[in-house]
């Protein structure tokens, strides 16, 4: 197999007048051709890695999105409980929440965690 190929190359040279530096260029052009081509889908900077980041950045932008509504909806509650304009529903919800306060005329049953059985 390898002899028939190495004559049909021999032919092919021998027919169309090609010589030793033709040969060679034409070698290194059509290795070039099939380098790049290659390193254009496949390299580090192909286009399968650019979509790959691509999809990292549509998924970064989602995660932005949500971060910037929280930090939004945490920025408004704490406006809220601005003194020069304190919204009284948003403070007694947060000391009940966060400080486990209970008005006067309310009861407050506790459930005993370590006994649930």
């Amino acid at each position: 197999m390898k002899f028939v190929l190495e004559a049909k190359i021999y032919n092919f040279v021998k027919n169309h007048n090609i010589t030793k530096p033709l040969f060679i260029g034409y070698f290194i052009a059509i290795f070039a051709i099939f380098y790049f081509t290659f390193f254009t889908f496949f390299g580090d900077k192909g286009l399968i890695e650019y979509f790959a980041l691509k999809k990292q950045i549509e998924n970064k932008e989602i995660a932005k999105e949500e971060l910037a509504t929280k930090m939004q909806a945490k920025k408004n509650m704490v406006d809220g409980m601005n003194s020069e304009a304190l919204d009284v529903d948003l403070l007694d919800e947060q000391a009940r929440k966060v400080l486990g306060y209970a008005g006067k005329n309310e009861v407050v049953i506790y459930q005993d965690k370590t006994n649930q059985e």
